[in-house]
Formats: C-alpha cells, structure tokens, sequence
C-alpha cells in the first residue's frame, strides 16, 4: 500500500500542478464539460489491464474544483502494475475554451523537462512528451477545450546505499519498452474522447 500513495502521490504532484497553471475564465467563455461525463475519457481498465496494470491505485475521481476558473473540471485515474513498481495515469482537464486548454500544455511545457521521445502522431500538433522527474514520463495533449494527459511512472530507485556511503544517481532513461506502453496508452485514451 505504501508504494500506491508513493506511486500516487509522485505522478499527481508532476501533473496537477501543470494542468492547473491556467489564467482566469475569459468574459463569454462557455460552461466545460461536467466532471464526472470526463470519466469515460479516461483508460478504461479493461485496456490498462492488457497494458500489464493490473491493480486500481487510485480509482477514478472527478473534481470541479481544480483551483483554476478557465478549467475548472477534471478526472483522473491511476493504475499499478502487480510487481508494485510501475503505474499509468490517465487524467482529462476540462477548459471554458481551447485557448485555455492550450495554456495548460504551455504550463505542462514550462513546468517540466523535455524528454527525447516524440509523442505519437495521432494526438496532433499540440502533443508534447515530458519528463516530471521522479521517474515520470508524460504526454500531454490537446483536443479543442480539452487538455489530456497519460503518465508512466518507472518507480526505479533514485538512490542507492550501503552500510557506508549514500550516492545518488539521476533517473534512467525511459526504456524503449515503457516509451512503448506510454505512447500506445496516450493513443488508446485519445480515440475515447467524442
């Protein structure tokens, strides 16, 4: 259980954070989308299940309360793989308009590193892949008002230590096997939205 919430806890901070840097409702913009009509637009676990996550880690939860006036309402979910050492996430951010869906993915652009991998086509000229660190790999996507996001967190040790000394090393590279699982992810969550 503590690996859920560690696993959890590290790929909300990496994608909440981002998403939710949006300016304020514009004057005439429209009403998003309701929370809980996001949830189809999630992975469904059929599909993260033949990904190899098997485990529900956080189930899905909907909020209009993001902290953020121009995309006021999301959805997300997290699963893990049954070894406890990956997860996937699935998150879908509703805006009053595209232009601030599209101050999301500039917030996600700034907010985090670039990676170099290059996200799959399908998604559009608006995806980006990024690396939250920690171990999190992300892509994030926009279709009109709304701002999606898949996320892969490898949870391979940061550190090592012995009876003697502490060292730290940076984050392996994502593989080309877990580059594959987040890319075909992203693609599968993209046909969900209508």
């Amino acid at each position: 259980m503590l690996i859920n919430r560690r696993i959890f806890a590290a790929l909300a901070v990496v994608v909440v954070l981002p998403l939710t840097a949006a300016a304020q409702m514009p004057a005439g913009a429209s009403t998003p989308t309701s929370p809980k009509s996001l949830v189809k637009d999630l992975l469904p676990s059929s599909y993260a299940k033949k990904a190899g996550f098997t485990k529900v880690a956080a189930k899905a939860t909907t909020t209009s309360k993001t902290g953020r006036k121009s995309c006021p309402n999301a959805a997300k979910e997290v699963f893990e793989s049954a070894s406890g050492q990956t997860a996937l996430l699935s998150e879908v951010v509703a805006c009053t308009t595209s232009k601030a869906a599209g101050a999301l993915l500039s917030g996600a652009r700034s907010g985090t590193s670039a990676t170099s991998a290059t996200p799959p086509k399908q998604l559009g000229s608006s995806a980006i892949e990024r690396s939250g660190g920690s171990n999190n790999y992300l892509i994030y996507w926009q279709r009109g008002n709304i701002a999606e996001v898949v996320g892969l967190n490898t949870n391979v040790p940061a550190s090592s230590s012995s009876s003697t000394t502490t060292t730290t090393v940076a984050a392996p590279p994502i593989t080309s096997a877990q580059q594959k699982v987040l890319s075909s992810a992203a693609v599968e969550q993209n046909k969900l939205l209508r």
